[in-house]
Parts: C-alpha cells; structure tokens; sequence
C-alpha cells in the first residue's frame, strides 16, 4: 500500500489521549488540516463509533474511524495517530493503540481504506507502528505491508 502516504500534515506518534473522543478528535483536525474534510465530519465518525463500535475497531489494536461523505468530506484522506497509552473505543474490549481516521468519496475508496488497515494487521506492524517515533519510521514499516 505504498500508494498511502504519511506525512507531518496527516501523523500524530505516541499522543497522549484522555479518551477515544480526544483520540478521534485529533485524527479528524488532521483530517482537517488536509482540506479533505470540514469540522462537522469529525461528530460524525465520534456519533459512528458510539453507534456502530464493531464496524470501528477492526481488531486488537487498531481502530479506524470514519463516517458517510455527507456528513462533511471533501475528497478522500487519511490520518495516523498512534497512542501512548492503548485506549477502549466506546466499551469495546480491544485496547486501541492505533487510530487510522479516513474520509471515501465511493466504496472503492472505502475499500481502499479498509484494505490498507487489514494489511497492517495481516503483516504484523500494528506494535512496530506504535512504537515508531519518527515519521521516517512510519514510512519504513508502512512500506512493508
């Protein structure tokens, strides 16, 4: 998935978060800042985790919250944050430790998205990615996926 770039605009490494709120909330100023989405898109992916945890958290470790294109995007993107301290999304019983917030215009970006989260799951960097300090880091391991 090297077509997925991380940069300073879209990377937050090692945030101390008080909640998942606080941890979404982050990931969609980054959203944001990028001009891919408007401010009311981040109620939106905090109203979609409340509601729909299980579609969310995709896995131990990693959550990636988003909402409709309605509910404010202007193109696709991505944002990485990845957490000092593993938190619990809205009850769940995975420790969240990485939080992939993405806007999709269509399902195929939407599957785009989802595709390059499961593939950090399937080539096991979900604890490398958390570790790492550096977005140099970042870029090495997102490279082996």
């Amino acid at each position: 998935m090297a077509e997925i770039l991380f940069n300073e605009t879209n990377t937050r490494l090692r945030i101390e978060a008080e909640s998942w709120e606080a941890a979404v909330g982050i990931g969609g100023e980054l959203l944001v800042a990028q001009g891919c989405v408007e401010e009311s898109y981040i109620d939106g992916m905090i109203q979609n985790v409340s509601q729909h945890r299980v579609d969310v958290v995709i896995a131990e470790g990693i959550a990636i919250p988003h909402t409709r294109y309605e509910d404010g995007a202007f193109r696709a993107g991505i944002s990485l944050v990845t957490l000092k301290t593993p938190l619990s999304f809205s009850g769940s019983k995975e420790m969240v430790k990485v939080v992939l917030c993405f806007s999709a215009m269509n399902v195929q970006d939407y599957w785009h998205m989802v595709s390059f989260a499961l593939d950090l799951i399937e080539y096991g960097v979900l604890d490398r990615l958390t570790e790492a300090k550096t977005l140099e880091e970042v870029k090495s391991i997102v490279a082996l996926c």
